[in-house]
């Protein structure tokens, strides 16, 4: 990863215990999404809704989507969930607190691949749209799946800062 300030978005600060939590999580997901892979129908609800369908009321054209687009799409969030687990690892095994820098792309990759985790969280909780409370999930499941929020939140709060930062003066277009 690219450490020059230029190339910086921001730092985040993980604690070793958050660390290990998002690289067990991260590496689950990309055990699931590979999985996923080897079947031809989605039998696990998580994926189906990691995956969606392009087409939801046009069967044969989702079947075609599928056929030609389905392995980029995993490969890309396997990729997702890899960039998460990867810089964090260190903080993991080190079991030292730790500044982690985050790039432009490391950061979008940690945005989307915390989302993927939200959503196969969501699922295992029965939660369908936001408000839900899920009616089902292992104890602490909902802490876990409200941190990963808050965590998202933050990514997205830097990005937007970042990016507010490098709009020019002046504004829009005219």
């Amino acid at each position: 990863m690219p450490t020059d300030d230029a190339a910086l978005v921001g730092v985040v600060l993980v604690e070793p215990d958050e660390a290990r939590i998002l690289v067990s999580l991260a590496d689950q997901l990309q055990a699931l999404l590979a999985e996923a892979l080897e079947s031809p129908i989605d039998d696990d609800s998580a994926v189906r809704r990691v995956l969606p369908d392009a087409y939801r009321h046009d069967a044969e054209l989702a079947d075609e989507w599928r056929r030609l687009s389905r392995r980029g799409l995993v490969d890309r969030k396997i990729g997702f969930a890899r960039t998460l687990a990867t810089a964090l690892a260190p903080v993991a095994d080190e079991g030292v607190a730790r500044s982690v820098p985050l790039t432009m792309d490391a950061a979008l990759d940690w945005v989307r691949g915390i989302g993927d985790l939200r959503l196969v969280i969501a699922d295992r909780m029965g939660i369908i749209v936001d408000g839900d409370e899920g009616a089902f999930g292992e104890p602490g499941l909902r802490d876990v799946y409200d941190w990963l929020a808050w965590m998202q939140d933050g990514l997205v709060q830097l990005l937007e800062a970042r990016e507010a930062d490098a709009a020019p003066a002046g504004g829009g277009a005219s």
